[in-house]
């Protein structure tokens, strides 16, 4: 794994702990590849293995290894086993508490105006 800074976000991070998992890559292009993941970076770029890719056209190829950049990626799909991630339900936890610390105040100021 690319040693990860404070200042890279949740998504490049949900994308370091799918590492060594299979995932899907569309590109820009139209492209789509789905393969092991190998790797990323805090820009994105991932390196897959056992790839299968299907061009626009429909067409299927199978590649050992791919390098894809992050600039040329629309969207990544990425395992449902991730949805129970630590880091993702640590980001849930704060959100809940933020939204019930907004209905607080926002009761709060309801009553004032009684």
């Amino acid at each position: 794994m690319t040693s990860t800074t404070n200042t890279v976000g949740i998504p490049i991070k949900l994308l370091y702990e799918a590492e060594g998992m299979k995932i899907t890559v569309e590109l820009k292009s139209g492209e789509i590849y789905r393969g092991l993941l190998l790797g990323a970076e805090d820009t994105m770029n991932v390196s897959l293995s056992e790839v299968l890719r299907t061009s626009r056209t429909g067409q299927i190829s199978k590649l050992p290894t791919v390098y894809l950049r992050g600039k040329s990626i629309r969207f990544i799909a990425l395992p449902d086993l991730l949805k129970s991630a630590p880091m993702l339900q640590k980001v849930s936890s704060q959100k809940r508490k933020m939204d019930e610390a907004s209905a607080r105040d926002g009761q709060a100021k309801k009553r004032k105006r009684v």
